[in-house]
């Protein structure tokens, strides 16, 4: 009780475009893209964070995904920007709430 724990992350998104479609391709996602939260240097934050939300856009199939170990992060494909809500969850000998 009363221990401050200070520690850097990084967290954010990177797209690459899939390039041009065919006229015949039916498929709207554009882009590949990561979500991710890591430690500055890449290390392995798990003794940090005992898991990590990543709450998408409603019109993904699974909207909500949630990482128990590392890597924290996710690769999915779409079309278009959203903003993506990431909860970062203690160990529950922490006794700390998430955090968004």
């Amino acid at each position: 009780e009363g221990v401050v724990v200070t520690k850097r992350i990084v967290y954010g998104s990177v797209a690459v475009w899939r390039g041009a479609r065919k006229a015949c391709d039916v498929d709207p996602r554009t882009h590949k893209w990561t979500a991710y939260v890591r430690g500055p240097n890449n290390e392995d934050l798990s003794y940090l964070f005992s898991k990590v939300q990543f709450d998408l856009h409603s019109s993904f199939e699974q909207p909500v995904k949630v990482l128990r170990k590392p890597p924290f992060e996710i690769h999915e494909m779409g079309w278009g920007e959203f903003e993506i809500r990431i909860h970062l969850h203690f160990p529950e000998c922490a006794q700390e709430r998430p955090v968004e």
